[in-house]
């Protein structure tokens, strides 16, 4: 069962779709459409809003001090910046596992989207570099006009 929510930030109704929050009623349709991939065999292990570390906390060591002596503590000067996906599962068929994205032809185009996307492909990359599993990031474009869905893999 669907229930729509109120107007998120870039004006799509939210959805409610078995206890599970979607930003729109296309987001919600292709979770229900991975759903049957997995069901079928084609993709394992679906995910949704997977956190991943872009940028760690930076710190620095301060002194402290004590009645006798000097304690050093670590001081958090910035936060991490995080990142959480859609959508992440293994492509059977790829043999890759995919960081996938949805996104209204908007919202894709939005700055701070498009540098998470960079950073996030980034890291990607990085450890495909190092011979480990292999890694996909997966953008999901939605026109809302025509209702054509493309489909990027980097």
């Amino acid at each position: 069962m669907t229930k729509k929510l109120g107007f998120s930030k870039y004006h799509s109704h939210g959805v409610m779709y078995k206890g599970i929050k979607f930003d729109s009623s296309h987001e919600r349709d292709y979770y229900i459409k991975l759903c049957h991939k997995q069901k079928i065999g084609e993709i394992r292990g679906l995910r949704l809003q997977t956190p991943f570390i872009l940028i760690p906390q930076t710190t620095k060591i301060v002194p402290v001090q004590l009645k006798t002596k000097i304690r050093y503590d670590k001081k958090v000067v910035e936060q991490d910046a995080g990142y959480h996906d859609d959508f992440t599962f293994y492509d059977v068929k790829e043999h890759a596992y995919v960081v996938c994205e949805y996104k209204s032809e908007m919202t894709a185009k939005l700055a701070d989207y498009v540098l998470r996307k960079k950073l996030m492909i980034r890291k990607i990359y990085r450890h495909n570099e190092k011979g480990r599993s292999r890694w996909i990031f997966r953008e999901v474009v939605y026109n809302s006009k025509s209702g054509e869905i493309k489909v990027t893999d980097k």
